[in-house]
This record gives structure tokens, sequence and C-alpha cells, in this order.
């Protein structure tokens, strides 16, 4: 942003954090200039001053939203020693990578697939999760490698991961995370 200040900078930084925030507890939906301005506890002015539609906020929010998340699944891929490792241990990583480690509970993945549904609605969105999902695909090939299975094909995993999550999720009987990590381990066995 050109002309403005640090305290602006700092302003608009706070306002981007507030509205992640919100998305990551509300959904994407219950995001507007006045939710943000209120948990900001910042005029509603401010909200439209530094951002000038809702698209802009809302392309705000969900990148920071996205960075954290890949930064979060890069990091767990470079920490995975290399080494070779079962159908079964590998499929726990390449779960980790898809639906981001340490997010097992069937209400977490439910409201991940949420937003990325609610994402997919809004064409100012979409860049945002084409890169996001390219990173993503690049660090399940590197776990992959790191794993001893540098062979297996990204799109099948994701889209197994995918099927099996939402699947799960509707049936409501707790097994998302489970169910991905038995489709993984026979896709790769």
């Amino acid at each position: 942003m050109t002309g403005v200040t640090a305290k602006g900078q700092a302003r608009r930084a706070a306002i981007v954090e507030t509205a992640a925030r919100l998305v990551l507890t509300d959904g994407l939906d219950a995001l507007s200039h006045r939710a943000v301005a209120a948990a900001s506890e910042l005029p509603l002015a401010a909200t439209t001053y530094y951002f000038d539609s809702l698209d802009d906020l809302r392309t705000a929010a969900v990148e920071q939203v996205v960075r954290a998340e890949v930064a979060e699944v890069e990091q767990a891929v470079a920490a995975l020693p290399r080494r070779a490792r079962s159908a079964a241990a590998t499929a726990g990583h390449v779960v980790d990578v898809v639906l981001g480690p340490g997010r097992h509970s069937d209400e977490e993945l439910h409201s991940l697939y949420e937003r990325f549904l609610a994402c997919g609605r809004h064409p100012a969105l979409r860049p945002v999760l084409r890169s996001a999902r390219a990173r993503i695909d690049a660090a399940l090939a590197e776990s992959l490698d790191r794993c001893g299975r540098s062979g297996a094909d990204v799109a099948t995993l994701v889209a197994l991961i995918d099927g099996s999550v939402v699947s799960a999720l509707v049936e409501g009987d707790g097994s998302a995370r489970r169910r991905a990590e038995e489709a993984v381990t026979a896709a790769l066995g």
C-alpha cells in the first residue's frame, strides 16, 4: 500500500487478522465489514477505508488463513525424516498434508470442507485456492518422496481423501480421518 503510514498498515493487518479469525470460527459467509468492525472494536468506516469491497476483505482474510495452514503443512513435511515407510505409516503423513496436521475430529474436517466449498462460490477467491492447492500438492509429493513412495499419484490420493472424508462426514459416524487413511493405505499398498 503506497502512502499508508506504519500505523495504517498495522490497523489494516489487525483487521485482516480479525477477519481471518472470523472465517475460521464462523465461516466465510459470516464475514462482513460490520462483523469485522465489531470484532475488531473499530468503527465500520475503518474496514471500508482499508478494503474497497467485501471481496477485497474476504480475499485478504482467506489469503491469511491459507498462508498459515500451508506454512504449517510445509514445516511438518520439512521435519519428516527420509526413510521408507509402510503404506499405513505413509497414509498417515499423506492425510496430514491434505487435511492439515492435527486436524482429526469430524467437526474440524466439516469446517474445513465447508470453507473450501464456500470459497469456491466466490470467483475472487479461486486464485487463492488454486495457489494453496498447488503448494499442498507439492508438499504432498515431497512427503511421499520422504516416505520412499515418490511414484504415487498425488491427484489420485487427494481425490481419495476428499471423497472418503466427504462420504464419512455425510454419514456422520466419526470415521472421516480413519476412512481417508484406509483409502490411501489401500492405494499405496
